[in-house]
Formats: C-alpha cells, sequence, structure tokens
C-alpha cells in the first residue's frame, strides 16, 4: 500500500451523518389496492406530459408548502418496514382533509379522466410518527445500508432545513449574512438577495445601445447517499448559480414564491404562448402554468399562484429558470464561496466533513507542449497504429475568410507556408502518409435541403482508394438564426453528420464565430507580465502571436476521433515519477460508457420508449513512454478500429432493441449480455480493465452499498477466470466537492481565507469502509490565471472586478475512482492509470474529466446524428 503524507488533507464539502443529523419522519403507508387504482389512471401523453407521481407532488408541495414524498406505486421499495406499500412521507404531520382534497382535485383534472374521484376515499392519512430516520434504514448481514432509497432524500431534506434557519456568513464587510429558502425539491436558494449585473453593447444591426439586466441567485444541493463501501451515509453539498431567464424562449420552469407559502419556493412547469408583435418578431402573448397545478392550488383554498408575467424585465416572485443562451452572469460559484460554505456547514451541522489524506501517487504530465493534434513527425507511426495507411482530410469551406482562417493555421503549426495558400482540390502531403485538400462547396455546407448525397457521391476526393485508407472531413459551418429555426431550416451540420457517417468519414465541424479575433489579443497572463512591467517602470513587454485554439482543437479532435493518437497518452502513464505505481505489464482499457437516451416527442405520434446508449472503446497499453496505443470499438461487426466503428454506429440510431433499464422486459439483462460479448470478443492474452460509471440499474455492484458484488460489468467472464479488472469513475454531483487543502508544499496565497489547490497526486479516504481515490485539481482557466472566484465570492467583488459576474468563477475539478473488483493488479495501478489518462488528455495538452477509452466512448455516443439534449425531457 502507497505510504500517505499526513502533512497534507484535502477538505471536502461532504458530511457523514450520525443519527442526530438524519433526523425524523411521518409515514402513511397506502391500502394495498392503492396502486391498482394508480395504475388505472391515463397515462400522460403530449409533448411536455408529466409523469403523475411528479405532478401529484408538485401540486401537493404548492398546496401543504412541505417538501411531501409520494413513492411511485410502481416502483415501491423492496425492504424497509413498509416492503412493497405506497408511502406518503412528510416532515410533519398533515391534515387529512387537505391532502384528501389535494389528491380528489388533481385526480380530476388529469386529462382523459376529467371528475374521476377513485384514489381520494383509499387514501390512509393516519400518520405514524415520527420515526428516526436511523431506525428505517436497512443493512444486510455485511453491515451495508441498502435503503430504503426515499429515506436518503429525506435526510438531505432535513439538512437543508437546518441550513436554512442559519443564514450564511459570506464577508465581514457585508451588513448580515445571505439567508437561503427552501425550494419543494429541498435545494436552498438564495430568493432574497439575487445577485444583479447589468450589461450593455451596442446593437451591430441598428447601431444603438442595448442593456439588459440578469439575475441569478446562489443554489446550494444536498445529495445523501452510502459512501464507498455502504456502512455509513454521507451527505454531498454542491453549489451553483442558478441564473433567472430574462426571456420566455424555451424556458421549461419557473421558481414561483407564494403568499400563503413564503418560506417555500415552488418549481412549476410553465407553457409560453406566442403571437407576432408589432415589429414582426414572435413575443409572450400569455404565460401560463402547466399541469393544473394554479388551478388545483386555488381549489384547494390556499389563494392563487402569482400570475406569471409576460415581460421578464423586472425580478418578480415568478422567476423563469434560464436553461441555455447568453446571460449577463456566467456559472460557477467560485471556490471562495465553496471554501465559506463547507465552514457554514461544519459550524451548523457540528460534523466536521470527509477529508482526504494525501498518498504519493504523483500524477505528472510529459514537459513536453503537446499541441491539440499529432505533430508531423508523429503521423506514420499513429497512422500505422490506428491500421490507416494513408490519410486524406477534406477542408471544406463556404466563405475564403473561413478558409484562410484554418489553413493559416495548419500552416503556422505544421511550418509549411504553402499551406496558407492551397489551391482548391490540389492535395498538399503534410506528412508521409498524411494529405490534405481544400474543397469550395458551399452546396454542401449552406443550410437547407439540396440533394447533398448527390454532391459527395460525384466527388472523387472523398473516397478511399483501398480499405486502411481514410477519409475525413474538417468543415465549415454557422448557427441557425432564429429565423430559419423557425421556419425548420434544415441544418447542415446535422444532415452531413449523416451522411459522412454512412461513407465511413469522420467530420469535425467549425464555425466562424469561435474565431478569437485580434492574434495579438491579451490573455490573462500577458496583463499580468503587463502590470509587473509597469509597476517596476519598465516597457510594456511583447505580446505573443495567439494560436487559433478552436482551429487546432477541431484538427485534434478530429485525428483522435479517427483513432490517430499520438505517444502522449504512454508518456503521461509512464512517466518518471509513476513510480512503482504504474503498469508492470501489458493491458487492454475499456471505456464503457452509458446513457439513457429520451427521444423528443412529437405531438401525434406515439412516444417512443426511452433507450440506453451504450458505447465501448478498447485501448492496448503497451509499457514504455514511447508507445502508441492501438485504439478499437465495438460494434455490430466486432472489435473494429475507431473510425470504422464510430462511421457503422453513427449511421445506426442510438441505442440497439433491447437495450433499456426496465426489468420486466428483461432490460438489464439484454445490456449485461451485450457488453459481456463484447468483452469476451477480446483476446485472454493481456489482463482487462474496465473504466466505468456507476449504473446500479444494471450493474448493481457498482453501487456504493454493494460495491463488487454481482452483478459488475464482466462478471460471467470473471467467472469464467478471465483478468478483468472494474472500475467506477465519479465526476459531478454524487462525487465528494474538494474545498481547501491543508499541509503540502507550494506557495501559500496571501489572504488565508483563500482556499489552497490540490497538489497533482490522488488523495484517498475510506470513509465508507472502502478506499474512495479523489485525483482533484483547479481548471484549466484558472491555471491560466483566471481565478475571481478563488480570490473573491460574486458578493465580494471589488468595484473595479464587477464586470467579471459576465465570466466563469471556477471552484476545484474532481474525479472519484473506486475499484470494484482489482483483479490481479493493486489499487494504486489501478487508479494512478485512470489519473494519468484523464490528467493528460488523448489529443491535447489539457485534461478530461473522464480517463481516455472511457471519453472517447462518450464521445462517439454524443457525436452521434441523433443525440439531442436530454434536458426536460421525460420518459
Amino acid at each position: 500500500m502507497v505510504n500517505a503524507d499526513s502533512d497534507q488533507s484535502l477538505f471536502t464539502l461532504s458530511f457523514p451523518m450520525d443519527e442526530r443529523l438524519l433526523g425524523k419522519v411521518y409515514v402513511s403507508p397506502q391500502p394495498e389496492q392503492f396502486p391498482s387504482a394508480w395504475n388505472r389512471l391515463p397515462k400522460p401523453k403530449g409533448k411536455d406530459a408529466l409523469q403523475p407521481i411528479a405532478s401529484l407532488q408538485t401540486a401537493a408541495r404548492a398546496v401543504t408548502g412541505e417538501r411531501l414524498v409520494f413513492t411511485d406505486p410502481n416502483r415501491p421499495a423492496f425492504n424497509g418496514p413498509w416492503a412493497r406499500r405506497t408511502l406518503l412521507i412528510t416532515p410533519g404531520p398533515l391534515d387529512p382533509l387537505v391532502i384528501g382534497n389535494l389528491v380528489r382535485e388533481w385526480e380530476a383534472r388529469i386529462p382523459g379522466h376529467e371528475r374521476h374521484n377513485t384514489l381520494a376515499p383509499l387514501l390512509d392519512i393516519q400518520t405514524g410518527g415520527p420515526y428516526a430516520l436511523a431506525d428505517i434504514l436497512q443493512r444486510d448481514t455485511q453491515g451495508r445500508i441498502t435503503g430504503p432509497y426515499w429515506a436518503f432524500r429525506v435526510a438531505g431534506w432535513h439538512l437543508a432545513n437546518l441550513l436554512a434557519r442559519q443564514p450564511m456568513p459570506i464577508d465581514d464587510q457585508l451588513p448580515e449574512p445571505l439567508p437561503f429558502l427552501l425550494d419543494t425539491d429541498g435545494d436552498l436558494l438564495a430568493w432574497q438577495s439575487p445577485l444583479t449585473h447589468e450589461k450593455t453593447w451596442i446593437d451591430e444591426d441598428s447601431g444603438k445601445r442595448r442593456r439588459i439586466v440578469g439575475y441569478a441567485m446562489e443554489r446550494i444541493h444536498i445529495e445523501v447517499e452510502p459512501a464507498p463501501g455502504g456502512r455509513t451515509l454521507v451527505a454531498h453539498l454542491s453549489a451553483r448559480i442558478s441564473r433567472v431567464a430574462n426571456h420566455w424562449k424555451g424556458i421549461r420552469n419557473a421558481l414561483v414564491r407564494h403568499s400563503v407559502n413564503p418560506d417555500v419556493i415552488l418549481k412549476a412547469p410553465i407553457r409560453t404562448r406566442w403571437e407576432k408583435g408589432p415589429d414582426g418578431f414572435m413575443q409572450p402573448k400569455s404565460v401560463d402554468y402547466h399541469g393544473a397545478t394554479a388551478q388545483i392550488v386555488e381549489a384547494c383554498g390556499v389563494a392563487r399562484l402569482p400570475e406569471p408575467p409576460t415581460d421578464l424585465d423586472e425580478l418578480s416572485e415568478v422567476r423563469g429558470v434560464h436553461r441555455t443562451g447568453k446571460h449577463p452572469i456566467e456559472k460557477g460559484a467560485g471556490a471562495m464561496f465553496l471554501a465559506k460554505l463547507e465552514e457554514h456547514a461544519t459550524r451548523v451541522f457540528d460534523q466536521a466533513p470527509v477529508t482526504y489524506q494525501a498518498t504519493s501517487v504523483r500524477i505528472s504530465k510529459p514537459t513536453t507542449d503537446f499541441r491539440p493534434y499529432v505533430p508531423a513527425d508523429k503521423i506514420a507511426p499513429a497512422l500505422a497504429s490506428a491500421d490507416i495507411a494513408a490519410l486524406r482530410t477534406v477542408v471544406v469551406y463556404e466563405s475564403t475568410e473561413w478558409k484562410r482562417r484554418v489553413l493559416g493555421q495548419l500552416a503556422r503549426d505544421y511550418n509549411l507556408p504553402a499551406l496558407a495558400e492551397l489551391t482548391d482540390e490540389k492535395p498538399l502531403q503534410i506528412a508521409p502518409g498524411f494529405e490534405l485538400v481544400a474543397m469550395h462547396l458551399p452546396e454542401l455546407v449552406r443550410h437547407g435541403d439540396q440533394d447533398r448525397a448527390l454532391i459527395l457521391n460525384s466527388l472523387p476526393w472523398f473516397k478511399c482508394s483501398t480499405e486502411r485508407d481514410l477519409v475525413t472531413a474538417l468543415c465549415e459551418t454557422r448557427y441557425l438564426t432564429d429565423q430559419e429555426k423557425e421556419n425548420r431550416l434544415t441544418d447542415a451540420k446535422h444532415a452531413l453528420k449523416a451522411l459522412f457517417a454512412e461513407r465511413g468519414i469522420p467530420s469535425q465541424f467549425i464555425t466562424m464565430d469561435s474565431d478569437p479575433g485580434d492574434p495579438y489579443r491579451m490573455n490573462m497572463r500577458d496583463r499580468v507580465e503587463r502590470a509587473k512591467a509597469r509597476k517596476a517602470g519598465l516597457p510594456d513587454p511583447a505580446v505573443d502571436y495567439k494560436d487559433d485554439n478552436a482551429v487546432q482543437i477541431a484538427l485534434g479532435s478530429l485525428q483522435s476521433d479517427s483513432g490517430i493518437i499520438d505517444n502522449r497518452l504512454a508518456a503521461a502513464t509512464f512517466h518518471r515519477n509513476a513510480k512503482d505505481t504504474a503498469l508492470d505489464r501489458e493491458a487492454v482499457a475499456v471505456g464503457l460508457w452509458t446513457r439513457l437516451h429520451r427521444f423528443e416527442q412529437t405531438n401525434g405520434r406515439p412516444k417512443r420508449a426511452a433507450v440506453l446508449a451504450v458505447t465501448l472503446v478498447a485501448m492496448r497499453i503497451t509499457p514504455g513512454e514511447d508507445e502508441y496505443w492501438p485504439t478499437l470499438m465495438y460494434s455490430d461487426q466486432g472489435w473494429q478500429r475507431l473510425a470504422r466503428a464510430r462511421a457503422l454506429h453513427h449511421a445506426g440510431p442510438i441505442g440497439k432493441k433491447g437495450h433499456h433499464l426496465r426489468k420486466e422486459q428483461q432490460g438489464p439483462e439484454n445490456v449485461c449480455d451485450y457488453v459481456n460479448r463484447a468483452l469476451a470478443a477480446l483476446t485472454q492474452r493481456y489482463p482487462i480493465i474496465v473504466f466505468t460509471e456507476q449504473r446500479k440499474g444494471i450493474w448493481p455492484g457498482l453501487s456504493n452499498e454493494r460495491l463488487g458484488d454481482p452483478r459488475i460489468p464482466g462478471q460471467q467472464l470473471i467467472a469464467q477466470g478471465w483478468d478483468i479488472s472494474v472500475v467506477r469513475i465519479g465526476n459531478g454531483q454524487g462525487t465528494p466537492q474538494p474545498s481547501r487543502r491543508i499541509g503540502g508544499g507550494g506557495k501559500l496565497p496571501k489572504n488565508p481565507e483563500q482556499p489552497v489547490m490540490p497538489e497533482k497526486i490522488l488523495y484517498r479516504s475510506d470513509h465508507g469502509g472502502a478506499n474512495s481515490w479523489l485525483l482533484a485539481g483547479q481548471s484549466r482557466q484558472h491555471a491560466g490565471g483566471q481565478r475571481t472566484g478563488t480570490q473573491h465570492t460574486r458578493r465580494t467583488l471589488p468595484s473595479g472586478q464587477l464586470a467579471q459576474m459576465g465570466t466563469p468563477f471556477h471552484a476545484m475539478t474532481r474525479s472519484e475512482y473506486v475499484v470494484a473488483h482489482p483483479g490481479t493488479w493493486r489499487e494504486e495501478q489501478l487508479t494512478g492509470l485512470a489519473a494519468r489518462i484523464s490528467e493528460q488528455a488523448a489529443m491535447w495538452d489539457g485534461r478530461t474529466n473522464l480517463p481516455a477509452p472511457l471519453h472517447l466512448a462518450k464521445s462517439a455516443d454524443e457525436k452521434h446524428p441523433g443525440f439531442i439534449d436530454q434536458e426536460g425531457l421525460n420518459d
């Protein structure tokens, strides 16, 4: 075992939960006839239809002002004192008349079920309790907490209540601490003290000065789950900026503060109707609550919900939830705010947070400054590793400015001045086996319904001479205008991605919107150097020419998507600082990516059931710093080189028949069989290391409470004697968020309250009974000098830095590694490998959240032509 550096610890925003913090609840079990009556309700229809259980809980929370839980009658808990019963769980006793009236009014407004009253007469509101939540938790024979899962959500609400009772101190200079209100999902919102930032600019079309005011609130979320090993519960706190919409376009939900229940913020779905305004542009005609919530509240005698305004210029008690697009206030609460939150929660909970101890597993990167693509002198071995004899990249453009920009950058990078003046349809060899050709094809990349297949079929440059040749496409594109979207104009990018996939052509697209502009623009480092020079009375230092990173990254992504990857991963994995934690023999690393894909519903058509998208990418790891790792992807034709398998995947549908999470239709079994077949198609000659995210509905053994139990990916093969290791990768919600470091080396900040960044090592904790390994660090932007969010909160910005409200505030990055099955490796070898091939990306000098094969598997899924934003889609 690797020795820990006892002098260094990493504090987190995760807190162990004892009986005191778990709190108490009231529980009303419903009669056994309730599920049958529930299942007779009409199924939801329509594009924006809510599931009944979500609709009922929204209405209940609006009426009562309490965070009630109705457990889904179709998905009851299978353990606990009320196993297989439908439950109503509340933080306090409720009036049976209120609940009965609520359910009656709700059922009577279900579309296709109006004026029915079948559920309310069955209700049993003889609330039992209060029960100590600690007594409700169930444990297996090994002492691991197994549920019920609703108890975890209730525990989070109890902690949120504790935090809401005490405003959060931010800074001594502020007049008072920051108060929070609870919303009906159990999150805390800084509702009463919103952030405000005004942005002004000159409109290019009219020449007039435009002004917009943006509002936002800090939001604190609490996620409670068993810690790795399952023997204790842990509460993960996270904070983000919840921005208020400044228009209703695309907005699906609103936050509402009801005058009758002012201490609880309701999240309610809304629907906007549009009309053409006097200037010819569409404007809101009306904004209404969706799902009959407002009608139910009024019918239950609570009083009407406040009417949503059609104009969002002024902040009101109805605030649209901003989704995407630009906003005057950017994302991120910042590291300083998280450090303040950790101090506040420690004080309120009277509980120390989970801390991770430093280990000697150092995550070093090669000293070479890698470009975001394969350099010319490494093209030949990279092509050989990818089993590609010859590569042609076709640069397809409409505007000469775009061509000049792209080829100019590539000419500088590859030191080929002739490339900047490349004549169309005259290929130029960049390196042995790699040529580039430019094509002026406006009719191909321009939006519209033209026959692009006919164009592609007529051009020899998009055809390969042999099976081992590869053609890739680097294309110009632009975003659709709002008018083009309203007219449903075909997006050339989406159309071309599918056509290229059918022809086995990997593609990448660049917009002129990503043009960085002035190549001598100053970045943060330039500004710091200039400030130092002026302070010393010296002339301003020269500003270096800035590369067009968008072009570089586009080419690098195109190459890595094609499996053309150089030796940078090997250089990081077998770095001299890896010492005894690097792999000591060859292995195959497999990235197993799964994602639940919900299809967007079209009115008038049957709803398509959600499917589970499954992609697998494998890399053969050979020890040595100068090795090139062959990369394959699993397809219907077995394991193929990455470019070919991606094309086959993108030419077909997302997901496969039978791949879903519905146990009654053997969905989990189908997915397990598919993954086992894929792993079995690899050779037994090398150990297999599987990197995957948690998917407890398919592989329960990846969850904290059943870590290592059957099932895990490759379980059948492991039972047959295969050497397979499984490492669960955690990132984002449910992963401990580092807040500050103590001890260790390095220069400390002048402000003692400023959180200190982690070192480039692995940190370890066994707070749940099993090891959890954490790789924490600073974001690329933070490392480059954007440290406003570490030095200040958004509320303590100096007057001269208020413009920083429009920039992201960064916190510490983190990835958690938990070994579900070690195989024949030591844990530090597996976690060290995962960390090193995350810290060093496959095709640029930065890092990725996931290890390289898992990142490539995810990329193959998310670049599918049928991939859509899943936000707001309901299964």
